[in-house]
């Protein structure tokens, strides 16, 4: 508008015709140069202004720009180290997984061998005996000698002892260690008084010595276990291996010269 405004005066100045409206016309015009001068100079101020308030920003937009990857460069690192330091604890934890199962792994391995010593090899008077039995009749001769004597060893004075001593004789017997297997039985007589093996151990002793041609001394004790255990099993098996000493034995027919 103020632009108009001095032209429209400069086309007037001409239509000027004294010397006072021509002054006056002359001042309004410096006085508008001026203002276009001022307004001209304050709107660059402001133009550069704002492209100072625009670059400030674009600055402090590339500051934080700047300033935020540097941020995410140490979070990833942070990150990263984070990461390491986690595996790094899974696998000593793991390794302290791996030495306990190890360690169950051991444990459960001993405890298998012990059980299965015991079970082997017990070590109570009810397993001794029945393990000793046991072996015996599976003809580990050897083997049912150890448990027995061990049995004798530890429980020397319970109600079994003279049945185990018994069984350690036939350990013997079965052997054909004749001579051996009478100096157990003998025990049952001398050491476990009342046994309710003492009518079997005569017997054997009686038929150990029948088996070694003896039955002058087998039918001592063949007569023993008839008299004093008649209704006893073994009476019945001494009559009928005394029966057999008895008989008269057959003799070989001599071959006539040639």
């Amino acid at each position: 508008m103020k632009r108009l405004s001095a032209i429209s005066l400069l086309v007037c100045v001409a239509c000027v015709t004294t010397k006072e409206e021509g002054e006056k016309m002359r001042a309004r015009i410096d006085a508008l140069e001026k203002d276009l001068k001022a307004e001209r100079e304050s709107r660059q101020a402001e133009q550069t202004a704002k492209l100072k308030q625009v670059q400030d920003a674009m600055d402090a937009l590339n500051r934080a720009a700047r300033k935020s990857g540097a941020d995410l460069a140490v979070d990833l690192e942070k990150a990263q180290n984070d990461l390491a330091q986690n595996r790094g604890t899974l696998e000593v934890i793991q390794h302290r997984l791996d030495q306990m199962d190890q360690a169950n792994a051991d444990r459960d391995r001993r405890f298998i061998a012990t059980r299965q010593k015991e079970l082997e090899h017990p070590t109570d008077k009810a397993g001794l005996y029945a393990l000793g039995r046991k072996k015996l009749d599976a003809g580990d001769t050897g083997g049912a000698r150890q448990l027995f004597n061990e049995f004798l060893t530890k429980f020397g004075n319970d109600e079994l002892a003279g049945n185990a001593q018994y069984w350690l004789g036939e350990t013997f017997y079965a052997e054909k260690r004749w001579n051996d297997a009478i100096v157990e039985y003998q025990k049952v007589l001398k050491e476990h008084r009342g046994s309710e093996k003492t009518p079997d151990a005569l017997l054997k002793i009686g038929m150990a010595f029948q088996n070694q041609k003896d039955c002058k001394n087998a039918m001592l004790f063949f007569d023993e276990v008839e008299q004093a255990y008649k209704s006893s099993p073994a009476a019945k098996t001494a009559r009928d291996q005394a029966s057999q000493c008895r008989a008269p034995k057959k003799r070989t027919a001599a071959k006539p010269p040639r």
